[in-house]
């Protein structure tokens, strides 16, 4: 799709991919949300449906037929966040990708605010923006990278006893308030503006990592190519929270610490870093036991979209 002034094919400024399964009480204010904003730029929505088996489809295709921008693909199979994101981004024809989930709807002007931001520094490879419960209420999204430390921080309760602090619980940034601008290494993947032309030369998301750790790896590899990546507080977007991971959580838990592992176990290659890679892997499948208990006794209630450890 592109833009024709006077026979003369313009890009589009804009892709947003969302990736979709069971959102059918959320999806449709998300779009309705962006075909707002996607009145002062040039842009498509790109959708792909992971075999959802409520009444998502449906929604969507009464959706595509009123709104020009919108396109839709569905799956036959749940193939994962991260393929699905890559099948959208196949389908792209926007400068710039805006990777976003469906249970969020975008404030005004947010869209602008955030492409004018990212157009600004070439150096600049993503922008996230603050995200904010449907109360008003903050979401601290940004994290550090992790290392090694911080699952065992993680695990001997370290960074739960001291929250705030840089050392023990600095990979969930508990000594950042999220109210002011700055560098980040990882925001949350529910929002995030990527450069198109660096993304698709990334080859988007790891498929290794089908669920979780698909935007750490990808905000790695982001930084190895020698890009900023930026949080901004000033833009805000609601943001539900775990509506798809919900559904599923004692599989999505079991996702969680086996891609933690691989993580580390794609980025932390060297001979030296070898011993540190099977403790951390231990530890992250015995912290598993105990937080598959609370899942049953507590009936999920203690998990969270985010939380690992």
């Amino acid at each position: 799709m592109s833009i024709e002034i006077e026979g003369t094919q313009l890009p589009l400024q804009l892709s947003v991919l969302i990736v979709s399964y069971n959102s059918s009480q959320t999806i449709e204010a998300c779009i309705k949300s962006l075909i707002l904003e996607l009145r002062s730029i040039s842009g498509e929505i790109i959708i792909v449906d992971n075999a959802s088996t409520d009444d998502t489809r449906a929604v969507l295709e009464l959706l595509a037929t009123k709104s020009p921008q919108l396109q839709v693909k569905f799956n036959r199979v749940n193939r994962g966040f991260a393929v699905g994101n890559n099948q959208a981004l196949e389908l792209a024809q926007g400068q710039e990708i805006l990777i976003l989930n469906p249970d969020t709807e975008v404030n005004p002007g947010v869209l602008q605010g955030l492409l004018k931001e990212l157009e600004q520094n070439t150096r600049t490879g993503i922008i996230a923006p603050q995200l904010q419960f449907p109360d008003g209420r903050l979401q601290k999204t940004c994290r550090r990278l992790p290392k090694h430390m911080d699952v065992i921080y993680g695990v001997l309760g370290l960074a739960y006893l001291f929250p705030d602090s840089q050392v023990f619980n600095g990979w969930k940034m508990g000594d950042f308030d999220h109210q002011t601008r700055r560098q980040v290494d990882q925001p949350a993947g529910a929002a995030l503006l990527v450069k198109g032309s660096l993304l698709r030369e990334l080859d988007g998301f790891d498929p290794n990592f089908p669920m979780f750790f698909n935007d750490v790896d990808l905000c790695k590899r982001v930084k190895q190519a020698g890009y900023e990546i930026w949080y901004l507080p000033e833009y805000s977007i609601v943001h539900l929270g775990g509506a798809s991971v919900k559904q599923a959580r004692v599989k999505m838990l079991l996702s969680s610490h086996v891609s933690f592992f691989r993580y580390f176990e794609k980025h932390f290659t060297r001979l030296h870093q070898q011993p540190m890679n099977f403790l951390v892997g231990l530890l992250l499948y015995l912290s598993l036991i105990p937080r598959l208990l609370a899942l049953l006794l507590f009936k999920g209630k203690a998990t969270t979209t985010r939380d690992t450890l």
